[in-house]
């Protein structure tokens, strides 16, 4: 299922996660160029703090990633996916001093073979619509840390009205054992494709089945809008759940740490 094609999707509907509520939102930036986007959640998270769609030259290369760390201020995930450029910019980063997190393979889906949804008893799932179902959602992805990630907190707290908004492209779904928000999941629809992001249980309920239903109550809502393939990135401990739903491996995503110290903005 893997081509060019669907590869450049992949890389942009993640771009484009990356910075769609940074966009609308007080005091977060966005800077885009053409060979890189910088998104700045401003809440000291590199969750939200993002660097990725770069598309540097052999020529220029090593001069755009000091460019670029001069323009940050403080902790950014730079993302480096199968279409950046050039071919060895993972080797250039570490050899700037950031070295390479574990590689994350970036995994299609047909979504016109999804296989029926089953709730575990107990599970109800909604769909966020209201300002609690999306703190119940950020306290969900927050509990990925420990202690909870507090800047997750912030950030969605901040970026409420653009998350809530009927024209946002993101579709969030909670799901809940009685009145506890238990696990989460989001389709994002953008560049032709759905992608998958944010599938997180909390940890006293996992193995119960729980992250399978709200993965796939994601993908079916995108199906019912439209969309035909599903996108993600995953750790490699993540692929048995997502290969139960027909995702296959198309591409990778490779994560840096990156620091800057920015002087002024950019």
């Amino acid at each position: 299922m893997s081509s060019p094609v669907l590869l450049d999707r992949m890389a942009a509907n993640f771009a484009e996660h990356s910075c769609h509520l940074h966009r609308k939102t007080a005091g977060m930036t966005v800077v885009e160029t053409d060979d890189l986007v910088i998104a700045d959640g401003d809440v000291a998270d590199d969750t939200f703090n993002i660097i990725t769609g770069t598309r540097f030259t052999e020529s220029t290369v090593d001069i755009r990633i000091a460019e670029t760390v001069a323009m940050i201020g403080g902790r950014f995930s730079w993302w480096v996916d199968s279409t950046s450029t050039p071919g060895n910019l993972s080797d250039r980063i570490a050899a700037a001093g950031f070295p390479a997190l574990e590689p994350e393979p970036g995994m299609v889906a047909d979504l016109a073979s999804l296989p029926a949804l089953e709730v575990p008893p107990g599970l109800r799932i909604e769909r966020v619509r209201d300002a609690g179902q999306l703190a119940d959602y950020a306290a969900i992805l927050a509990a990925n840390w420990s202690p909870p990630a507090s800047g997750v907190i912030r950030f969605y707290e901040r970026a409420a009205v653009a998350a809530l908004d009927p024209a946002c492209q993101a579709r969030c779904f909670v799901g809940y054992v009685g009145d506890a928000a238990v696990c989460a999941a989001e389709a994002f629809l953008a560049h032709g494709v759905a992608g998958i992001y944010n599938i997180s249980t909390l940890a006293g309920f996992r193995r119960r089945g729980f992250g399978r239903a709200i993965t796939l109550s994601a993908l079916l809502a995108a199906r019912a809008e439209g969309f035909g393939t599903a996108v993600l990135q995953t750790s490699p401990d993540g692929q048995e759940l997502y290969r139960g739903l027909g995702f296959t491996v198309a591409g990778s995503f490779t994560e840096h740490s990156v620091t800057g110290f920015r002087r002024s903005d950019p």
